[in-house]
This record gives structure tokens, C-alpha cells and sequence, in this order.
């Protein structure tokens, strides 16, 4: 009779019961398991270590040498470029020069962007800007904040004429000036800091120095072009996406005019009723720039009937003015209160020609000038020696001292009397 589990008296199971009532599946899977993993660690010990691998040293690339383009084609006076919205234009990396250079290349070395301009024309003298490198390749190294500026020109800023593009103040009260002008941080302006803003001029004529002026300098130094010079649309348009605001310098007569001939188009004193036509043709030559300033005029500063039209026109089209300080009489900051137009007159001047100890003197004095007087407008002209000695002069500025320096149009949003 076979045992009836329900009424067995309870006892312990011998352990082959004991493995029998488990189930055989489970604990094959376990042992299966176990196998396995000792099979993987008997391998993994077993492998060979790897070889050493040598450590190889990162070699820079050479430079790339630029690539030569079709020279662009001037832009004729009677068309309106093509009006941008108030955006920052895309850099490309590759901006024009003047007419008939080839564009230029940049690359990254080290965290600094550099320039490699191929064939650039020599200057006066055979000397090309910037110095040489090999196989005849002129490098630049290219300052580190050069952020574009928006695109101009801006909508509702600009109308068309038979000189070409013109200024206007916008609908809304805007004007050029302030929407040309390059940004600066409100904790900047309005800091008790001292300001020093720079001006480089006499742009436009040489190609080399141009190309210094706008690609070594900081982006907060100003630049104006020469009447004379060639393709100041395109200039204006590569001021702008290095981060340079920009102006444009307008001839007036000097003493001893026509012997002494600023440049085409010169606003004289003899003629009042000829100088609005002049005076536009010379600003219908380029685009987003934010003012003009005085070319020569020792005679024609002095003439408060020829110049009061002249500073009509101008807040007419809502600009900033720079008087360079060239005249010792000007007129032009009285009559800019007088008519309501913002004029800005050169505290030290750079002239053209001076030894490399002479230029820094200069800087220097403005320098003094900003810490007694709180602000200080310097005027630089464009030569060899005065670029280089103000790229290191600015270098060491930012080391040295707690003057800030921003851009020209920045001193005419200064609170009124701040600084003086």
C-alpha cells in the first residue's frame, strides 16, 4: 500500500531528497553558469598585454597661402545696396580689400587668428605693411576681438538719390549715428572710469595700411577713410565686419586752396551754394558709417556763412561730426550747439611723419588728458609708424592702466558735462 504523504508523521529528508525535490533544471542552469564565468576570467588572463603604443607630437600645420580672386567691381553710386535688417552679419573669415587685391585667407593657430595676405602692394619706399614672411607671404596677426557689427544698411535709415544712398533719420527718431555707432556695455559708459576713444584716418589710399589698420587694431578704435580713396563702400563694409565703426573725412578748404588741393569735391568758402552738392556726393560714396569728419579746412572752419549750411545738412541726416583738430579756429563745435548737431573736437593729434618715440609722446599726452579731464578724443593718421607704435601702445594700455577705451561715437553718449 503506498504511503499516504498526508498522514506521515513529519521527518527530515536525506540530501539526495533534498536535491530530488528542488528539480534537476535549476540547479544544472547554475552550474552552467558558473562554469562559464571561470571560463571568461581563465581566458582574459591567458591574453598577451598589449604592446606600447609611442607617443607622437602634434606638428602645426604650415600656413595656408590665400586664394587670389577676380578684384569686385565698384558699386555704382545710384543704387541702393541691398538694406539688412538690424542683425550682425556672418563672418566669413575672407573680407575685401581695395580694389584690384586679392581676398585674403585666416586661420587659428594657438587661440589667435592670423592673417595670411599674399602679394600685398608695396608701400613708398618698397616696404610692405606688416612685415615678411617666407617665400614673400605677409602674416598678420589679427587682433582677437573683432566681432562683427550689423550688416548696413539698415532699414528705414536709408534713401535712395541721385548721389547714391543717403542717411536719414528713421520714423521713429533714430539716427544713423546711434544705429551705426559700435555697442558698449552700459557698465562701461556710465563707470567713473576715464574714456579714451581713437580715431585712425587718412584710410583708403594705401592698401597695406588699410589692411593693418583694420585687422590689428582693436575693435573699439574707430577708422575714417580719405576722400581720395578707392571702393570706400567695400572699405566700409570690411570696417564693419572687423567690429570697426567708421567715418568719413569730407575736404574743406585750406589756406592757400587750389595750390593746396585737399582732394575732390572740397567744400569751399567761395561757393555756399555749390557745397550741398558736393557734400552729398561725397556721402552717397559708402554705407553705416556713423559720421564725417573735417579734412584740411583751415580756411573753411573759419567761415561761419559757409559752414552753417553745411552743419544743417548733417543733422538733416542725422550724422556725428568729428572736427580733427587740424584748424586751430574752427568754429564748428559752437556752431554744432547752435545748430543741434553732436560735434566732437580732437583733444591730440598724430600727424603723419614723426619718429616712433614722437608718436608715442603724443598718445601719451592723450592719456594724461583722459585722467585729468575724464575723457579724451586722440586723432592718429595712418602711416607706418604711427599704426605700429599705437598697436603696442594700445597692447600695453590694457596692461597698465584703468582708462577705458572705447569708440569714437561712445564720447557723444556721455551724460552732458560728464568727464569735463
Amino acid at each position: 500500500m503506498a504511503e499516504d504523504p498526508l498522514h506521515t508523521p513529519l521527518r527530515r529528508h536525506s540530501w539526495r531528497e533534498r536535491l530530488r525535490l528542488r528539480g534537476k533544471p535549476s540547479v544544472v542552469a547554475f552550474a552552467l553558469v558558473l562554469l562559464g564565468l571561470a571560463g571568461l576570467f581563465a581566458w582574459a588572463w591567458m591574453q598577451p598585454a598589449p604592446a606600447p603604443q609611442p607617443v607622437v607630437a602634434e606638428r602645426p600645420l604650415p600656413p595656408r597661402p590665400a586664394e587670389p580672386v577676380a578684384p569686385a567691381r565698384e558699386e555704382a553710386d545710384d543704387t541702393v545696396p541691398e538694406v539688412a535688417d538690424d542683425m550682425p552679419g556672418a563672418a566669413t573669415g575672407r573680407h575685401d580689400g581695395d580694389s584690384g587685391r586679392p581676398k585674403v585667407a585666416t586661420r587659428t593657430a594657438g587661440g589667435a587668428r592670423i592673417l595670411d595676405v599674399s602679394k600685398l602692394p608695396e608701400e613708398e619706399g618698397g616696404a610692405s605693411a606688416g612685415g615678411s614672411g617666407s617665400g614673400g607671404q605677409v602674416v598678420i596677426e589679427m587682433a582677437s576681438d573683432l566681432q562683427p557689427l550689423p550688416k548696413a544698411p539698415m532699414r528705414g535709415l536709408v534713401e535712395k538719390s541721385a548721389h547714391g544712398p543717403l542717411p536719414k533719420v528713421g520714423r521713429n527718431g533714430r539716427k544713423p549715428w546711434q544705429a551705426y555707432a559700435r555697442p558698449v556695455p552700459r557698465a562701461v559708459l556710465f563707470s567713473s572710469r576715464p574714456k579714451l576713444a581713437v580715431l585712425v584716418v587718412d584710410l583708403g589710399l594705401k592698401a597695406g595700411l588699410t589692411d593693418v589698420a583694420l585687422r590689428r587694431l582693436p575693435g573699439e578704435v574707430s577708422m575714417a577713410f580719405a576722400p581720395r580713396g578707392k571702393g570706400l563702400r567695400r572699405l566700409g563694409a570690411q570696417a564693419r565686419r572687423l567690429g570697426h565703426e567708421f567715418f568719413l573725412q569730407v575736404p574743406m578748404e585750406p589756406w592757400g586752396y587750389p595750390a593746396v588741393n585737399p582732394g575732390p569735391l572740397t567744400l569751399r568758402s567761395d561757393d555756399v551754394a555749390g557745397n550741398r552738392e558736393r557734400l552729398l556726393r561725397l556721402l552717397g560714396k559708402a554705407v553705416g558709417y556713423v559720421g564725417v569728419v573735417s579734412y584740411a579746412g583751415q580756411k573753411f572752419l573759419q567761415q561761419g556763412e559757409a559752414l552753417v549750411p553745411v552743419m544743417h545738412v548733417l543733422k538733416r541726416r542725422g550724422l556725428l561730426v568729428v572736427d580733427d583738430g587740424t584748424a586751430a579756429q574752427s568754429m564748428m563745435p559752437e556752431l554744432g550747439l547752435v545748430v543741434g548737431v553732436p560735434v566732437l573736437r580732437a583733444d591730440v593729434r598724430v600727424p603723419p611723419g614723426l619718429k616712433p618715440a614722437q608718436a608715442r609722446a603724443l598718445m601719451e599726452q592723450a592719456l594724461e588728458q583722459a585722467r585729468e579731464g575724464g575723457r579724451a578724443l586722440l586723432v592718429v593718421s595712418a602711416d607706418a609708424v604711427n599704426l605700429e607704435q599705437l598697436r603696442q601702445w594700445l597692447g600695453g594700455l590694457a596692461m597698465r592702466d584703468t582708462v577705458a577705451l572705447v569708440p569714437v561715437s561712445a564720447l557723444a553718449r556721455l551724460p552732458a558735462g560728464a568727464g569735463r
